[in-house]
């Protein structure tokens, strides 16, 4: 059996957060076969500067986020909704990923992005990067009601979450063309 490496992404920085809690109970509910990381700490990140992305120039600390994404098989995001859009350090951490246009360090990754926001269930943020992995949409209104940060949720979202690993799963032993 295959093995593939997830790296994780909370849009979140709340220590008590319910999309961080979704990563943790994507790592609890993963099938054989995917390891997702903990969160990456995109916090770390500096705001993204055209500036500082030169060979001269580029923080040491994206050029690790760079590598980690570059070295993983997919990337699982899940993503707080701030005002119709993902959340500022969620935004930053995918400029820096996406630089440059066209040779960035996504290119060609699988991406997954579930949601877990207040009244909307964070439906405006799904489509971030691709290709994406989206069914079972995974959009928790009230999250912070239903998933705990350590990731206990009720029966319902956990059978949505282990159905989305099991399509990401699928997706990353799909042959390339």
């Amino acid at each position: 059996m295959s093995s593939f490496t997830v790296l994780s992404l909370s849009g979140s920085l709340r220590s008590a957060s319910s999309n961080t809690g979704l990563i943790r109970l994507a790592q609890r509910l993963a099938p054989e076969g995917l390891s997702i990381s903990d969160p990456y700490p995109i916090g770390d990140l500096p705001f993204y500067n055209g500036d500082l992305d030169t060979p001269d120039t580029l923080p040491s600390v994206v050029a690790a986020f760079r590598a980690a994404c570059a070295a993983a098989d997919a990337v699982l995001i899940a993503a707080p909704e701030y005002n119709y859009g993902p959340s500022g350090v969620l935004k930053n951490a995918i400029d820096w990923a996406t630089r440059p246009m066209g040779a960035h360090s996504l290119v060609g990754t699988v991406t997954s992005v579930m949601t877990s926001a207040a009244s909307t269930g964070g439906s405006k943020v799904q489509a971030l990067c691709g290709p994406v992995v989206n069914e079972p949409v995974i959009g928790v209104t009230m999250g912070f009601t239903m998933i705990s940060p350590d990731g206990t949720a009720n029966d319902e979202i956990e059978t949505l979450v282990s159905a989305r690993l099991a399509n990401l799963f699928a997706a990353l032993q799909q042959p390339t063309i």
